[in-house]
């Protein structure tokens, strides 16, 4: 049995992935910081729990014993390696690089001496390639153009891997994806509960995708060299406008639910404000004016034919049996009110 090394098995995609890949037929080793005795949701799947981190001072301690480390142990003879970690959400450029660049970076260079010759998938977002060019989507080969600092910190952490990686590398740049144990949607959910939905950019399109086909499609890379040197999209491939999806949630929610669009002015200034509370606080927040700069960049398109097609991927699930699905996940953990 192949064994597959998972960095953010404790987080939304990640968690997904391992289970993907345990249903492929993978063995998983799966980083988690904090290590075997704190509770997270790989206690519910059979893999193997690595404790530690990719963080500089992580690394910087075990570097005088690397042969022995449990990060270079667990590489050790894997076949595979996938990278599902990353931060989404920061105060600056150089918080997101210190992470999605510099935290990629080292695991390079670990995996480099334990397992040189296997397939590392680097899971990046849409946000790297940017949004769509004068209405048309973006395409494999398209160059980039990221309108964010998360953006930007997930193109270098791709260019990373084509600078570093001497194997077979593949990069996939999921859509917004929903799903259990999401927290992103999760926040939209909560307000349909509360009966009113704020629908920014509302006539902006999106692609969006179940998190179980995304983490479908990179358990498949994780077993094709042949795709190597790939950065491809993952996500359905119909768009939807961000209105008609705020309706959907409030369907799978079976609420009466008022909408209220929200002028482009009034969500470039939510984010300057919430930015400004971030200087004070010195904490990130889910939004700020990074995040405005992609919710205003226009419609978010992009072609994720050629990679569905070459991981045969399924027909992807209808958006409102997917969002019933997750609303019903939410409840039965009690994410959302029953």
């Amino acid at each position: 049995m192949p064994a597959a090394f998972v960095t953010g098995g404790t987080g939304f995609v990640g968690w997904h992935v391992a289970n993907a890949l345990l249903a492929e037929g993978w063995s998983v080793r799966a980083l988690a910081r904090g290590g075997p005795l704190r509770r997270t949701g790989l206690d519910e799947l059979s893999v193997d729990v690595v404790p530690g981190d990719l963080s500089a001072s992580a690394m910087s301690a075990t570097s005088a014993t690397s042969a022995t480390s449990e990060v270079d142990r667990a590489l050790r003879d894997c076949s595979a390696v996938v990278h599902c970690a990353g931060l989404v959400k920061a105060r600056s450029l150089a918080d997101y690089r210190a992470v999605n660049v510099l935290g990629t970076e080292r695991l390079l260079g670990a995996a480099a001496k334990a397992c040189p010759t296997a397939v590392f998938v680097y899971v990046s977002s849409q946000s790297a390639g940017g949004p769509a060019r004068d209405g048309r989507p973006v395409a494999e080969g398209d160059p980039a153009r990221p309108v964010s600092d998360y953006g930007r910190s997930k193109l270098e952490g791709e260019r990373a891997v084509a600078r570093g990686w001497s194997g077979p590398w593949i990069v996939l740049r999921p859509g917004v994806l929903y799903g259990a144990r999401d927290r992103g949607l999760l926040t939209y959910f909560r307000m349909a509960a509360r009966g009113v939905l704020p629908v920014p950019a509302a006539h902006s399109r999106v692609q969006i995708g179940s998190v179980e086909q995304a983490a479908l499609g990179i358990a498949r890379a994780a077993g094709r060299p042949d795709l190597a040197g790939r950065i491809g999209f993952l996500c359905d491939p119909d768009p939807i406008a961000v209105a008609d999806l705020a309706r959907q949630v409030a369907q799978a929610m079976d609420r009466r639910v008022r909408f209220v669009e929200v002028p482009d002015v009034l969500v470039r200034l939510a984010g300057i404000l919430e930015t400004l509370r971030e200087a004070v606080t010195r904490e990130s927040r889910p939004f700020n004016a990074d995040k405005a700069r992609e919710l205003l960049a226009g419609d978010w398109l992009c072609d994720p034919a050629p990679m569905r097609r070459d991981l045969d991927l399924p027909e992807p699930t209808p958006l409102e049996d997917g969002l019933r699905k997750t609303a019903a996940w939410y409840r039965k953990n009690g994410w959302i009110p029953a």
